[in-house]
């Protein structure tokens, strides 16, 4: 790391009150941390919270875990390692060129973006061994917390994750850590049979973006996530800015070759431990890649759906043409069947874990819309009557005026329909990180506080079997490749909670949404259908269907070999028959994308953590029948409602 000045971090110290033990600890590692990303200004915090690096108009902010008391030099490893994460992504990476080059399909993008954070710590990891060693810390903690060590079969093992650590072995020379040593080995053969010479290829290009987004882009069309087409038509649009991008490189690389000496001299020891750091060590996974500035709440709440395919207005609402090619592979299934039970209970543990902070927040939330309720369901009275009971707080009346008459009341039942809820949660992979986290919480904390309130609640999610096509596109491969095959994907609709089943036994099903390789592509039109037909099954007098999504239905097998609208034609379809002609009464949430262009109730949110508050709301303005509803505001940003 970079070299401290110990008068600037002594001036630094609050003044009339001592030091706690870590706290030259978190004042060097700020001040490595600017130096390191050549960002005099940068922002830097410690929280609880999970670590990000976000970027805007008014500079840029790095939110790390808060350390121990007094770290052990593990733990401090680690956090240095987050750290220069950041810094290095900050000091070598450009985000304009990073979203203009990026790959529009999901798959292709979770790939590039991983690849581009291995650029950048690499540059760090050749130059500085200090850097390499925190790197390395912060990546076995990653990778040895995670469930990547279990993983047994390539279709649970996400491969930008493996692809990544095999381009950080190209540049670096370093081995991947051993709690991914299975996740790589499971596509170690085939990703270099079919790009390891665009693999040996990165290195000449890691001191220019430009170059190397260009090469990641031939990798991505041998490994079949991208046409040859897109990865040439890169080469032309980027191919004038080579020179200026090279240097740019090289100067974010100009570091001093002694930036880790004077932090370690900083260290405090002890074998003092703090749960609170593996926390936010394990939630840090993805931190610099999966919040990286270009995805942030920075700009726009619709930059977050840039790799989704938009359609202008004029695209026709109606798909009766919407085909499966063959549905036979398809599946409809129930949470525990998709892993053991012991697996079961660990993601359930982790899933906990995760969100302490949020889940209270979301429990304040919803013992509001509790008291609503009851409210609604309690009995209440009819005052100013001429018989019944006698009202004693309107004597009063006829004390000041004797003419008055008697006042009475009668006690009357309230009208409350038994109602059934259904959240349906987006399971694809751009929901993974803190999206998919914050959904898992708040639809468990909500499906406990509705059944207090006798309201029944399904909890449904929807993704596919695999990337790519699964048995569905090698049926199709082997038919001849048909024109127009419709639908090339196997569903899988996954039922965490059925209606009938109580909370407590469905509890635990909702960690399942922590399996790594899950979370696959989204096919939201059928998801929606299916939901809706299971609530028009149910017998209760009003039904209510919740669609939770981040973004517009994504399958590329699909969109490869249909047209581009393919898939949203059939979800405003879908959309339309439920709004127009059935009695189930359908609201929508997106996280960063505007689901108000398809749904006419819906609700905007720029960031996940305001789900919780969001979903309460819509949820109270559907119960409360006398009350007209309203924006949710949601954190400082607020959000965005039709209807």
């Amino acid at each position: 790391m970079a070299t401290i000045d110990k008068a600037s971090i002594s001036n630094r110290k609050p003044a009339g009150r001592a030091d706690a033990p870590n706290e030259p600890f978190k004042r060097a590692l700020a001040s490595c941390v600017r130096a390191l990303a050549k960002h005099p200004e940068l922002e830097v915090a410690f929280a609880a919270d999970k670590p990000s690096l976000l970027t805007g108009p008014d500079g840029a902010k790095a939110r790390l875990p808060e350390p121990p008391r007094r770290p052990n030099p593990r733990e401090a490893a680690i956090i240095r390692g987050l750290a220069d994460s950041m810094a290095l992504r900050l000091a070598c990476h450009d985000d304009a060129v990073h979203r203009r080059l990026a790959p529009q399909s999901q798959a292709a993008r979770s790939l590039f973006d991983a690849v581009e954070q291995a650029r950048v710590e690499s540059i760090g990891s050749r130059r500085m061994d200090g850097v390499a060693t925190n790197l390395t810390a912060m990546l076995e903690d990653r990778y040895h917390r995670g469930p990547y060590a279990e993983i047994t079969d390539r279709a649970d093992a996400p491969l930008e994750e493996a692809v990544a650590m095999m381009v950080r072995e190209r540049l670096t020379g370093i081995a991947p850590p051993e709690g991914a040593t299975r996740l790589v080995d499971l596509w170690r053969g085939f990703v270099e049979e079919k790009a390891g010479r665009d693999l040996d290829r990165l290195d000449a290009a890691i001191l220019d973006q430009r170059a190397f987004a260009r090469s990641v882009h031939k990798l991505l069309a041998s490994l079949d996530m991208e046409s040859d087409a897109n990865a040439d038509s890169e080469d032309d649009e980027s191919q004038s800015d080579d020179d200026a991008s090279a240097e740019s490189a090289e100067e974010s690389e100009g570091e001093g070759e002694d930036q880790d000496a004077q932090q370690s001299s900083e260290m405090e020891t002890s074998d003092e431990s703090s749960d609170d750091l593996q926390e936010g060590a394990m939630e840090s996974a993805d931190a610099p890649s999966a919040e990286s500035p270009d995805e942030s709440d920075t700009g726009d709440a619709d930059e977050a759906a840039e790799n989704r395919p938009n359609v202008s207005a004029s695209t026709d609402r109606r798909a009766p043409d919407y085909k499966a090619f063959n549905a036979k592979f398809d599946e409809t299934i129930n949470a525990e069947d998709l892993c053991d039970a012991e697996e079961l209970q660990r993601l359930r543990d982790y899933l906990d874990k995760q969100l302490q902070n949020l889940s209270s927040v979301v429990a304040r939330l919803a013992n509001r819309l509790q008291r609503r309720l009851m409210a609604q369901q309690n009995r209440s009275w009819e005052f100013d009557l001429e018989e019944g009971m006698l009202d004693p707080a309107r004597l009063s009346r006829i004390i000041i005026d004797p003419q008055q008459p008697l006042s009475f009341k009668q006690e009357k039942d309230m009208d409350f329909r038994d109602t059934v809820v259904t959240l349906l949660l987006d399971n694809s992979g751009s929901m993974r990180g803190r999206p998919i986290t914050v959904a898992a919480t708040c639809a468990d904390i909500l499906a406990r506080t509705l059944e207090r309130c006798g309201v029944k609640v399904e909890i449904l999610g929807f993704t596919t079997r695999a990337w790519k096509g699964g048995q569905s596109r090698e049926t199709w491969l082997q038919a001849g490749k048909p024109a127009a095959p419709g639908r090339l994907n196997d569903l899988r609709h996954i039922i965490y909670k059925s209606a009938d089943a109580p909370w407590r036994r469905a509890r635990k099903n909702l960690g399942l949404m922590m399996r790594e390789g899950l979370l696959k592509e989204n096919i939201d039109g059928e998801a929606l259908d299916w939901a809706h037909q299971r609530l028009l099954g149910r017998t209760e007098s009003r039904r209510i269907l919740m669609m939770i999504s981040d973004g517009a239905p994504v399958d590329d097998s699909t969109l490869s070999v249909n047209p581009g609208n393919y898939l949203e034609r059939h979800l405003r379809y879908v959309i339309e028959e439920i709004e127009t002609r059935s009695p189930v009464e359908l609201i929508a949430i997106g996280i960063g994308h505007d689901v108000t262009r398809y749904y006419r109730r819906a609700v905007t949110i720029v960031d996940a953590e305001e789900l919780g508050g969001a979903m309460t709301e819509k949820l109270a303005e559907l119960f409360d029948e006398n009350a007209k509803p309203t924006a949710f505001q949601g954190g400082k940003r607020g959000a965005r409602r039709a209807g």
